[in-house]
């Protein structure tokens, strides 16, 4: 099983007991643990530190360092399906004040993200992680690794066509925009290196470009200005103007599109404003992460107020239907009632009906009554302490014989 925790609660944890016994509480090798402690950039404390405090010596712990920008604050420790860690409650603290089981991590209203800093700060702390003597280099001698690359495969093609003139793949980088390209780029990746962000250069023509900031990945394009911007008025220089687009991720639908521009222009070069556009990329970055943050939070919300509306409809039928079972109880009682009061009713017309037919000597047999008169009149009263709720209740003649023996083969009734 994996744990989700945030950067602070690991590293609360982490400096709480030794890690071989945390590891084994997580289900993880003490080995895994210190790995996803590098990934969250959280200090563990460092060999010997438990021996020196159990020796009484006083040892400083290691405050845990900003969040990186555009780096996740969420650790994931173990394999497997993640969930929120929770600390075990102290034995008998597992109810909250009002004797409630404490509700689980996905039954808890989601936390909107909070950040310890504005982008306004964390501008300024790229700003002061710039190098402070970085010269923009203005050729391909020493490029970065990744600009080293495509020059290497450049050459590769360049000596395929000295071989055979009818090589398909031509050199590409040779033209000088190009190679304006490829310089600038090399200048910024390695500008971007010394702030912690990784940069790409993808593709047959190294077109696919992006930087790694903490965990997002910025797209952008490094072209003529007149391929970015085809509306553009054409220059009157020889010179092709150059220019670069970041694009802003987006997380939700309809939401606005965003990129930031620079080019060649009366303030300068783009190699001039390189610092400039490196600091906006890993900006970029944190705001990226920011904009993902809020965007779980609100599918986390919207998912969090479904259930909740989900229980309380649930629970407004569940009492809904008691309501109606308590009235339909009620509907049911009264009707038995009812019936008894009309069954009673029915057994005193029935008696004082045979008390007439007694009393009076004119009744005539089989129209007031059938058979024998007081065998009839026997009959009739038992039919009425059946029905009467207030007298003891008497079989009837049908009820008698279905409780007598079965007739013998022979006809008669059996012993």
């Amino acid at each position: 099983m994996g744990y989700l925790f945030n950067r602070q609660q690991l590293h609360e944890l982490v400096w709480s007991a030794p890690m071989t016994t945390l590891a084994k509480s997580l289900s993880i090798s003490g080995v895994g643990l210190a790995k996803a402690c590098r990934r969250g950039d959280i200090p563990v404390p460092p060999r010997g530190y438990w021996a020196r405090l159990a020796a009484g010596q006083h040892v400083a712990r290691t405050p845990l360092p900003r969040r990186a920008p555009g780096a996740t604050d969420r650790v994931i420790v173990g394999a497997g399906r993640p969930q929120l860690y929770q600390p075990e409650p102290p034995r008998g603290h597992d109810r909250d004040p009002g004797g409630n089981d404490r509700m689980q991590p996905e039954e808890q209203s989601p936390e909107a993200p909070v950040y310890d800093q504005t982008l306004d700060e964390v501008e300024a702390r790229i700003r002061r992680a710039l190098p402070a003597k970085f010269r923009v280099v203005r050729t391909l001698e020493n490029p970065h690794p990744q600009i080293a690359r495509l020059l290497r495969e450049d050459e590769e093609r360049r000596d395929a066509v000295m071989k055979n003139r009818y090589a398909w793949d031509k050199p590409r980088f040779e033209s000088r925009f190009e190679q304006r390209r490829l310089t600038f780029l090399s200048n910024l990746f390695t500008l971007l290196g010394r702030l912690d962000a990784q940069g790409s250069a993808r593709g047959r023509d190294g077109r696919e470009l992006n930087v790694r900031v903490g965990d997002q990945y910025v797209k952008f394009r490094v072209e003529t200005l007149i391929t970015l911007r085809p509306r553009t008025h054409p220059t009157t220089t020889k010179k092709e103007p150059m220019a670069i687009e970041v694009e802003v991720a987006r997380w939700q639908h309809g939401e606005r599109e965003e990129r930031l521009f620079w080019r060649d222009g009366e303030d300068g070069k783009l190699e001039d404003r390189v610092r400039e556009i490196g600091v906006a990329i890993v900006l970029t970055g944190e705001r990226q992460y920011r904009k993902s943050r809020e965007f779980s939070y609100r599918m986390n919300r919207h998912s969090f107020d479904e259930r909740v509306e989900k229980v309380r409809q649930a629970r407004e039928e569940a009492e809904r239907q008691e309501r109606e079972a308590r009235l339909q109880a009620e509907h049911d009682r009264v009707a038995r009632l009812l019936g008894l009061v009309s069954a009673r009713q029915q057994a005193q017309q029935i008696r004082a009906y045979v008390d007439e037919v007694l009393s009076s000597p004119d009744v005539m047999a089989g129209r007031a009554f059938d058979g024998e008169r007081d065998t009839w009149a026997g009959w009739a009263r038992r039919v009425a302490d059946h029905l009467d709720p207030l007298a003891s209740p008497v079989p009837t003649r049908l009820e008698r014989d279905a409780t007598l023996p079965d007739a013998d083969p022979d006809g008669g009734r059996a012993t």
